[in-house]
């Protein structure tokens, strides 16, 4: 063998061989051919080696017959030293029982003395060539290991049908699920949200039919219930750990779709922003007047109570009109934050204490929970007093007095950010699925008078300050609103 003009080191080769002259004439045909020999006489001698040689070797000739041990004993011994050199095993007696022995304890081949110098170098070749190739495997799955585990993409192996076998460390922390957990289960049952599952199996058709998928959207279910937008890129295998696979990476769009949404909304409210402005303008120059008319009108039908009474109530009207030309124009406007560390259940009270009549007249109470020991965080005072505000008005008005209501304020944990959990609950009847479903919808409302902005505007700030509002889990007295607000700033 030509080890030289493949650039690598010369391999090395264990020899036991207790017959002198065997052991000669092994030694001389391999150092012919560049190899480096190692011999041992015995069974005890060929043990009895530093741990760090072991690994040098790449092919181990043993002879069936040692003086000092039996065979059957000694191989496992050698295989369990050196599990990546090959073993050939010599031999003088042409035992048929004895060589199948060998080969199935992992030896590979079987040679005769006395030893054909042209078999021996065809047999080591043999042999270090399947080495090669073993360990070759054995990088590229290493490398294959590694850059799938370190990959920020969901990386998900099943078989044709269906069943996962392979589930990167990247999936795991996306999904929630381990991937002992997932393992020999439906990849379309168990992750693919139900709306996608008939475009998934199409998908599924053209794979198995040897066409690559690229480009597929699709949602993938989480363990809590909730979906991530992914983008996938598909691939048949031919041979994944013995049999047929399917390669499915997928790329995590969630946050520029939402970022995509939050730029078109952005555009849409600047619109409607810039109409509302000067509709606004134009309006209030035109209620005016009108107030002033009103005014006038009052002032001569002062002895007439009824007439009166009529006026004060389109007073009224033209009041609420204008409020609602402010509250569209202020849902449109974009949201700028003068944002500082502050203490978060000092702007909850400060809201509070704007609502002081309101509370006297539905003899409510305010109780507080605070089991955070650190409670400043990154906010804008005002725009949080706003959404504390608003929150806090719909308690008041939820139902009959007296009202109660109880703040308790939490650590959390928001992707992966240290946050602060605001819960505010009433004692009212609490909201019906309707509502749930569409308390933070523009201009949704169940109020006799009302823009329905207030909930959408509280959203919009706290997005704004990289945190979720939600409604409560249903069981409890009253409804409840749930602030998450991040620490620090995004």
């Amino acid at each position: 063998m030509d080890t030289a003009r493949r650039g690598t080191p010369p391999p090395q080769v264990l020899v036991v061989e207790d017959d002198r002259d065997a052991l000669a004439n092994l030694r001389d045909i391999l150092e012919l051919d560049a190899f480096v020999v190692d011999a041992a006489s015995s069974a005890a001698e060929a043990l009895d080696r530093p741990s760090d040689r072991w690994s040098a070797y790449g092919a181990m000739i043993l002879d069936r017959r040692l003086p000092d041990a039996d065979f059957d004993e000694v191989m496992p011994r050698l295989r369990a030293l050196a599990p990546d050199a090959e073993l050939i095993v010599v031999t003088g007696l042409a035992d048929l029982r004895g060589a199948i022995d060998a080969l199935r304890g992992g030896a590979s081949d079987y040679l005769l003395k006395p030893i054909d110098p042209d078999a021996l170098r065809a047999s080591l070749s043999r042999a270090l060539e399947r080495r090669e190739l073993r360990l070759a495997r054995r990088r590229s799955d290493a490398a294959f290991r590694t850059l799938v585990e370190s990959a920020e993409s969901v990386i998900v192996i099943t078989r044709l049908d269906r069943s996962i076998v392979y589930f990167s460390p990247f999936a795991e922390r996306l999904t929630g699920y381990p991937a002992g957990e997932v393992f020999g289960t439906c990849f379309h049952e168990r992750l693919v949200d139900p709306e996608d599952r008939g475009r998934a199996e199409d998908a599924l058709r053209r794979l198995r039919a040897g066409e690559p998928v690229r480009g597929l959207e699709g949602r993938l279910r989480r363990r809590d219930g909730s979906t991530r937008c992914l983008v996938w890129n598909a691939r048949l295998l031919d041979d994944y750990e013995g049999m047929p696979a399917i390669l499915s990476v997928g790329h995590d769009i969630s946050d520029l779709k939402e970022a995509q949404q939050r730029a078109v909304q952005s555009e849409r409210l600047a619109a409607i922003g810039q109409m509302v402005t000067g509709l606004a303008h134009e309006s209030r120059n035109a209620l005016q007047r009108g107030q002033s008319c009103l005014e006038m009108l009052a002032l001569k039908v002062a002895d007439r109570p009824e007439a009166v009474d009529l006026i004060r109530r389109a007073q009224k009207a033209q009041d609420h009109l204008h409020h609602l030309f402010e509250d569209v124009r202020s849902y449109a406007a974009p949201i700028r934050l003068e944002a500082g560390r502050f203490d978060l259940p000092s702007v909850w009270r400060e809201a509070w204490s704007y609502l002081d009549s309101a509370a006297r007249q539905h003899s409510a109470t305010l109780s507080e929970s605070v089991d955070a020991p650190i409670t400043r965080c990154w906010l804008d005072p005002f725009r949080l007093v706003q959404v504390f505000r608003n929150i806090l008005e719909n308690a008041l008005t939820s139902g009959a007095g007296p009202v109660a209501i109880e703040v308790s304020c939490s650590p959390a944990s928001l992707e992966g950010r240290d946050a602060l959990r605001v819960a505010i609950r009433d004692n009212g009847p609490g909201l019906n699925a309707e509502q749930v479903e569409r308390i933070f919808e523009p201009f949704y409302t169940t109020k006799a008078r009302g823009t329905g902005l207030g909930m959408a505007i509280c959203r919009r700030i706290v997005e704004a300050h990289g945190g979720r509002i939600a409604v409560g889990t249903p069981g409890g007295p009253g409804a409840e609103i749930i602030l998450t607000l991040p620490r620090e700033p995004t």
